[in-house]
């Protein structure tokens, strides 16, 4: 079972609105419990597969005028990322979305607006494979206070690396890995809190590097945690973030940019 929720994407760019209704079912995950102190189109999800070493353009498909390095500010389209969608009730990925969502790409902002419960969604940037990576965003949380916002790394057939930050100051590492019947294995590497996360309406900068068996996260300018992962020692892969929701809907978070460079 998906440990983000327990303890405590999609990049759609266009410039329209997505907006579908999906399955009437109850889905979401386990709240994260909180510190004590015009138009629309609709996507069709495709199972995600990745590998290669050191980074460099995958020989299968053609992305023209991709980069390696740089920093996507939601300004033009493109059509570099791949949208997944998990139905956190199973922790499994599904053929379309997850209740009522909006996903759109406005102002110089990419905005997700997940009404249903239980959405948790991935962006996959899939030009490039990655070692040893940085990677930053800038978020605004602007619905329920009960949510994640997640940085990967290294997402291969292998699985990859995750670091979920709540919005009431809490977050984990985790390693996450794709099963043959499509459901996502999510494993314990690290949690704690920090006072550095701007809780409830706010935003924040977050930031991971990847480098070596040594996993970063920053949070507003600050290193939050730094660790030795010796276990699942992932090579390389994409970069990717999520937004999810649990059980408290809307769950409204705003991407201001996201940066991919060298740590």
């Amino acid at each position: 079972m998906k440990f983000k929720p327990q303890n405590p994407f999609m990049f759609l760019f266009t410039v329209i609105t997505m907006v579908s209704l999906a399955c009437s079912v109850d889905l979401y995950g386990t709240a994260t419990p909180a510190p004590s102190s015009a138009q629309s189109t609709q996507t069709t999800v495709i199972p995600e597969s990745v590998v290669e070493t050191t980074p460099t353009i995958l020989p299968e498909q053609t992305f023209p005028g991709a980069q390696q390095f740089y920093t996507e500010e939601f300004d033009a389209n493109t059509d570099y990322w791949k949208y997944i969608a998990i139905n956190g009730a199973r922790s499994q990925i599904v053929d379309g979305i997850v209740g009522l969502m909006s996903i759109r790409q406005v102002g110089g902002l990419l905005s997700f607006d997940l009404q249903g419960k239980g959405a948790w969604i991935y962006a996959i940037y899939q030009p490039f494979t990655y070692n040893n990576v940085r990677l930053d965003v800038k978020v605004a949380n602007r619905g329920s206070n009960n949510n994640n916002v997640s940085l990967i790394c290294r997402k291969s057939d292998a699985g990859w690396y995750e670091f979920d930050i709540a919005n009431n100051g809490l977050y984990e590492i985790l390693y996450a890995k794709v099963q043959p019947d499509q459901t996502v294995s999510y494993s314990y590497i690290a949690d704690g809190g920090s006072a550095k996360i701007s809780s409830g309406m706010a935003e924040n900068e977050y930031g991971i590097v990847c480098q070596g068996n040594s996993l970063s996260l920053y949070v507003n300018g600050n290193e939050v945690r730094t660790l030795d992962e010796n276990k699942y020692l992932l090579p390389e892969g994409n970069i990717g973030v999520s937004v999810s929701s649990f059980r408290d809907v809307p769950v409204i978070v705003d991407f201001f940019w996201v940066k991919i460079s060298q740590p």
